[in-house]
This record gives C-alpha cells, structure tokens and sequence, in this order.
C-alpha cells in the first residue's frame, strides 16, 4: 500500500498523538524542510487546549513514529524535545524561518513555471518532501516533484528542463509521476 500524499499545510494544527496513551500531547505548528539538503527535519509545535500557544518543544524526525492524515504519532512524551536541545537543523530552519512557500518554481534553463504554495510529504513511518504544490498562474494550481538533482536557493525551487513534463493537476497524478521517477532512478 502506499503511503498517503498530504500537503504540509493539511498537518499544521493537527495532534501529536502518544501511541501509548492515546494522549494529544501537542498540535503541529509547523512543517520544518532544509531546503538545503531538501530533507524533512521535524516539526515545531504548540500547546494544545485553551492555554494554547508555541511550545518550545520541537519534534525531530527521527522521533516519530507515523505521519497520518490525521494525526502525528509517537511512541511516547520523550519523543517531545526541548526547543534548546533539539537538533541544530530544527533550531536553524525554525530561527531562520527557512520558508520555501512563495519560491519562484524555475528550470534549470530559466523558465519560470510557477510559485511554491506547499510541501508535498508522504505519510507513514518514514515521512519526507516528496513534491511541491505550485501556483501556475491564472488560478492553476499544479504539483511538481522533488527532483534529486534540483535545488533550493533563498528564492527558487531550481528543477531539471525535463520536469515540465512531469507537472501535474492533482494528487493522484502526481503519486503516479512519483511511481515512474522512482523506477526510473537506479
């Protein structure tokens, strides 16, 4: 089965949920991506309930143990790290406030295709950016991607030529695309 493709903003505001308790000990505040390596780091979080408001815990990576469309699972309250001690990728995205959205999506050659809107994640215990959502202009929106070869710079999301082609309208295509890209790499 594959896993499920969910929006980065789909997960903003949702449970952190421990597996153990069924405790919602947090909800996601937000989705934190390197652009620079293009990995999915981990999420910074709040508090849940009528006292709501940033938690200066963050959750790393590697210490959950599902992403589902409902719900951010962990194992146990541990998994919770403080803000202070938590990995330097965390801390810096978070400080820097390392955003990709409104990016220019660009080819290598030059060509606009459009404006970062969204990070694509695959669900599951092994969650990462998987794909862009893009605004294309004219009230299109499409997704794109993430290309193994591209880059991330302060202001550009830089794609191969050849991934105009592989743009698409929905979900559903772009989990097939994502079929075909990772049956064509070695």
């Amino acid at each position: 089965m594959r896993p499920p493709l969910i929006r980065g903003r789909d997960l903003v505001g949702g449970p952190v949920v421990d597996l153990n308790t069924g405790e919602d000990l947090a909800e996601i505040r937000d989705v934190v991506f390197d652009p620079a390596s293009g990995l999915l780091t981990g999420f910074t979080l709040n508090k849940r309930g009528s006292w709501s408001g940033r938690l200066r815990a963050v959750l790393p990576i590697d210490r959950l143990s599902a992403v589902g469309t409902g719900a951010v699972m962990i194992s146990d309250a541990d998994a919770l790290v403080a803000g202070d001690d938590g990995p330097q990728d965390i801390k810096a995205a978070a400080e820097a406030d390392a955003e990709v959205v409104d990016d220019l999506v660009v080819t290598e050659s030059g060509q606009t295709l459009g404006i970062v809107r969204d990070v694509i994640i695959t669900g599951g215990a092994s969650p990462r950016v998987v794909a862009f959502e893009m605004d294309a202009g004219e009230d299109r929106i499409q997704f794109i991607p993430k290309s193994p070869h591209g880059g991330v710079s302060a202001s550009a999301l830089i794609v191969p030529d050849d991934y105009e082609t592989r743009v698409g309208d929905d979900l559903a295509g772009l989990a097939d695309q994502l079929d075909r890209l990772s049956q064509e790499q070695p």
